[in-house]
């Protein structure tokens, strides 16, 4: 029998207006940064463990890691992730994930791919008022061994 992973799912904070050309160096906003230390603060108040954090390689999800583990605390490997970005798709890196050793595991991401991910991978209709907004973080709890393979927890949402 496989080992129970929590999965958190982390979509980054507000960040500068949307550009094509630009999208991945979108910058946090003083907005997003407030956002992201929220959802840290609450995080840390649930006593949750982490064990690795990937992190999208776009600018304001590396942002949104730097800000989530200032307030986080601790020590915790940081890898980047490129397969998450906003044109990730679910059912990939659910098979990913399946095959990662660690036990709980953060992803930094970005809509749609966070709520398509975390719609894939739950084996129930999500809470009607799920949605995925800047800094939203959810959780998730099951074996990761395909779609529909883990139960929803809880979420957080920022300010």
């Amino acid at each position: 029998m496989k080992t129970l992973k929590r999965l958190y799912v982390l979509r980054h904070g507000h960040a500068e207006p949307y550009s094509h050309s630009q999208d991945a160096q979108r910058k946090l906003t003083e907005k997003g940064v407030a956002q992201v230390i929220s959802t840290a603060e609450a995080f840390v108040e649930r006593a949750e463990h982490l064990d690795v954090i990937f992190v999208s390689p776009y600018l304001r999800a590396q942002q949104t890691a730097k800000t989530f583990l200032a307030t986080f605390g601790g020590t915790v490997e940081v890898k980047d992730c490129p397969e998450i970005t906003p044109d990730g798709r679910a059912m990939n890196v659910a098979a990913w994930l399946g095959e990662q050793a660690d036990n709980t595991i953060l992803l930094i991401t970005h809509q749609p791919f966070a709520y398509q991910l975390i719609d894939y991978l739950v084996d129930e209709p999500l809470p009607l008022d799920l949605s995925m907004e800047t800094a939203t973080m959810v959780a998730l709890e099951g074996e990761l061994l395909a779609g529909a393979c883990c139960q929803y927890r809880w979420k957080i949402s920022a300010l």
